[in-house]
């Protein structure tokens, strides 16, 4: 019970320091994306990517000692892919998407700028959600898309951050396959606004 104790109060203590140290905001971020989902071993099966746009709520808690910014999102994404078929033409693979990426920023404070202008990098996981229904029936997509990104931006008065990145498809997108072996990865590059203020 004792070791209980102190566990939650080292916890607490940790809590707090980096309370003190640290601050959580919150923003909004709007951007584009440009679909680049890449289907293998499908025999008379192809891919048309187009653009889309994405935009919603993000979480953003700076470490005030160091660089490091971890942040959450929730957007709505259109992510644009379509299945051409020789047979049928083309057919929706499900476009519409609630994203939520957790990334992990580092931000590289210059002392020239007066702190004022802060390049940053950024990678970590994100899960698309799909809205919706996929077609066709015998190569839907699956509902949860996994990914990792990676990106660079640049961080301006400490109040909008832009930022370019690349998303990379975990596994296999196809929930139902009617051609063995076929692999789709919802991959992607993706431009964004953030517009973030203090509580």
């Amino acid at each position: 019970m004792k070791k209980k104790y102190c566990l939650l109060l080292l916890l607490g203590l940790l809590l707090s320091s980096l309370s003190a140290s640290s601050q959580l905001r919150y923003g909004f971020r709007l951007g584009g994306s440009i679909a680049k989902a890449t289907l293998c071993d499908a025999s008379g099966m192809s891919l048309k990517n187009g653009s889309g746009f994405s935009g919603g709520l993000l979480l953003e808690y700076q470490m005030e000692s160091c660089g490091f910014a971890p942040d959450i999102a929730v957007l709505y994404t259109r992510y644009s892919s379509r299945l051409i078929d020789e047979v049928s033409g083309p057919t929706k693979l499900g476009r519409d998407f609630i994203e939520v990426p957790l990334h992990l920023k580092y931000k590289f404070y210059l002392s020239s700028t007066n702190n004022l202008v802060a390049p940053m990098v950024y990678t970590g996981p994100s899960i698309l959600c799909r809205l919706g229904k996929s077609n066709p029936e015998h190569m839907s997509a699956k509902s949860i898309q996994p990914g990792w990104d990676v990106g660079i931006g640049l961080d301006i008065i400490n109040f909008i951050q832009l930022s370019a990145g690349y998303r990379f498809g975990f596994g296999n997108a196809l929930s139902q396959n009617a051609v063995p072996g076929a692999c789709l990865h919802s991959n992607g590059w993706n431009v964004s606004a953030n517009i973030i203020f203090d509580f």
